[in-house]
């Protein structure tokens, strides 16, 4: 059986989601992973931190993830992060956006071999830190992750998460599974399988699929069906009665949250929706 990990989706799954979802459907989830975490103006976003503090964290397994363009950003992140007391860290490699990728962030990373190489080097030498890397497949063409191989590879990693899309699509059109089978057979690191997970029969069809891959890693299809990872970690099947009672706990604990944090019925409306 596959490991369910939960991607990491900006201005949603942020700790209060991250550590409700867990009560609600229990430990199905083997890692929550924190929307991206940046530096702005030289420094670590305070809102970033906050949201990975451990005591806003409690009782689930939540691996940072950063957003870098160079080996100075990487360092001040991962100082930042350490000091928290985390021993994972994740590289985004993927993220679609122009906002990010037009700045070399993201999946325009991908393209940017020597700033790769340079960040790889960073993460031989950080001992107590274990290093992942959620990744698509490039930028603006499939062989710029075909050519990141040999890096990638020389690289202690704990994982590699490959959304098989190019950052250009964003979230159109299909995934390209051709061009993640040729890295699936070709990297050395346990590979996470990302991308259109909708429901129980596509975890089943991937992990049937795939043989080797360690797990898979689901965010837009879990924020539709928060019951999903549950459902096929325990081989059950909920009905339309209990997955509500369930999504209404959920939605109970989130709105007394944020009840008490936002400003107004405005604010907590559209934080709601």
């Amino acid at each position: 059986m596959l490991e369910v990990q939960f991607a990491p989706l900006q201005g949603y799954t942020d700790a209060a989601y991250r550590r409700f979802h867990s009560e609600v459907y229990g430990s199905c989830i083997g890692y929550y992973f924190s929307p991206f975490i940046r530096v702005e103006k030289g420094n670590v976003r305070n809102k970033d931190l906050k949201d990975i503090l451990p005591e806003n964290n409690k009782g689930i397994n939540l691996v940072p993830q950063i957003i870098v363009n160079s080996v100075s950003e990487f360092k001040i992140l991962v100082d930042a992060i350490e000091a928290l007391g985390y021993n994972q860290i994740d590289i985004n490699m993927g993220c679609p956006f122009p906002l990010q990728t037009g700045k070399g962030r993201g999946s325009g990373l991908l393209s940017r071999i020597d700033v790769v190489k340079d960040l790889m080097e960073e993460v031989k030498k950080c001992q107590e830190i274990s290093f992942s890397i959620k990744m698509r497949l490039g930028l603006n063409d499939c062989n710029e992750s075909v050519k990141l191989l040999p890096l990638l590879n020389d690289t202690p990693l704990r994982q590699i998460v490959i959304h098989p899309r190019i950052g250009r699509q964003q979230y159109k059109g299909d995934v390209n599974n051709e061009a993640f089978e040729y890295l699936y057979n070709e990297i050395a690191h346990s590979i996470i399988y990302n991308g259109d997970i909708l429901g129980v029969d596509d975890i089943c069809e991937i992990e049937a699929r795939y043989p080797r891959l360690s797990g898979v890693m689901i965010g837009r299809g879990l924020l539709a069906t928060p019951s999903m990872a549950m459902e096929y970690k325990q081989g059950i099947c909920l009905d339309g009665e209990q997955k509500l009672s369930l999504f209404l706990d959920l939605h109970e604990k989130l709105f007394h949250h944020y009840s008490e944090i936002l400003q107004g019925d405005a604010q907590l409306l559209m934080k709601m929706k």
